[in-house]
């Protein structure tokens, strides 16, 4: 979320002991050890290196401090009902994840990450998320599909085309209205201590 959005909303629900920054997850603009506790989700999945992430959230960590992450895992999607188009969104939404040089099965993977970056007393979770309305979901993912900055080099290369893509966003829409509709995603959540 924006921080725009993120203050907006703060203001909204009457807030007033939030602040909202933005920064280079492998350079925060905090000192050493600054806090008590750190959370991140849905991060993970979009780092080319999540160690050196690890390492710089761990910087700011105070020691004794907490941390928490939550990623998806593509692993367990449960989609139904399921047609060639929505399998054909699975597959082009995963593609365009693979371009951003995201790992959509780092869900799986935190534990062993946070070990790597130093931490202790990890413990490690999973979750489904069930989207209600439909639409939250399918409506995300038409739009990034429909605006993905990748979609010229997908045409241009014969892995879609803007047929194919407007089938897709339909097959999703159609989704999120049929009576029978579910979309459920995994999640992997971990926390950890730093020494």
């Amino acid at each position: 979320m924006p921080t725009y959005l993120a203050a907006e909303n703060a203001v909204t629900q009457a807030v007033s002991n939030a602040n909202f920054l933005e920064a280079n997850i492998y350079a925060l603009p905090f000192p050493d050890n600054s806090f008590d506790a750190i959370f991140s989700h849905a991060l993970f999945e979009h780092l080319q290196e999540p160690v050196k992430a690890l390492q710089e959230l761990s910087r700011v960590l105070k020691p004794g401090g907490i941390i928490g992450l939550r990623s998806p895992d593509w692993g367990g999607f449960l989609i139904t009902p399921t047609t060639p188009e929505l399998e054909k969104v699975m597959s082009y939404y995963k593609w365009i994840q693979q371009q951003n040089s995201g790992n959509l099965y780092v869900g799986r993977e935190l534990r062993a990450l946070l070990r790597k970056a130093g931490f202790t007393n990890i413990n490690a979770s999973a979750s489904y998320e069930c989207y209600e309305p439909l639409s939250l979901i399918t409506e995300y993912l038409a739009l990034r599909i429909e605006t993905s900055q990748n979609i010229e080099q997908a045409v241009e290369k014969g892995w879609t085309d803007e047929q194919t893509i407007t089938a897709m966003s339909r097959a999703l829409r159609e989704l999120s209205q049929h009576p029978d509709g579910f979309f459920a995603q995994a999640w992997c959540e971990v926390v950890g201590q730093k020494v």
